[in-house]
């Protein structure tokens, strides 16, 4: 399992280095990596499980600093 995450995580960094440099902001692959992200959640968590973690993402997001 920790050897998935590493190489996952270096794959996405390279990825990513690679969009950066061919011009793409930052932002657009943020966002896409944040859609992503809650797709693949949604498509393999518990229904309660994922508006669980939906509630705290957003609740985390509005909080003032």
């Amino acid at each position: 399992m920790d050897e998935d995450i590493v190489e996952t995580h270096r794959t996405y960094s390279t990825l990513t280095s690679e969009l950066i440099l061919s011009g793409v902001d930052p932002i657009i692959i943020a966002g896409i990596l944040s859609a992503s992200s809650v797709n693949l959640y949604k498509a393999n968590m518990a229904r309660e499980e994922f508006l669980r973690m939906m509630d705290m993402i957003y609740t985390e997001a509005i909080r003032e600093t």
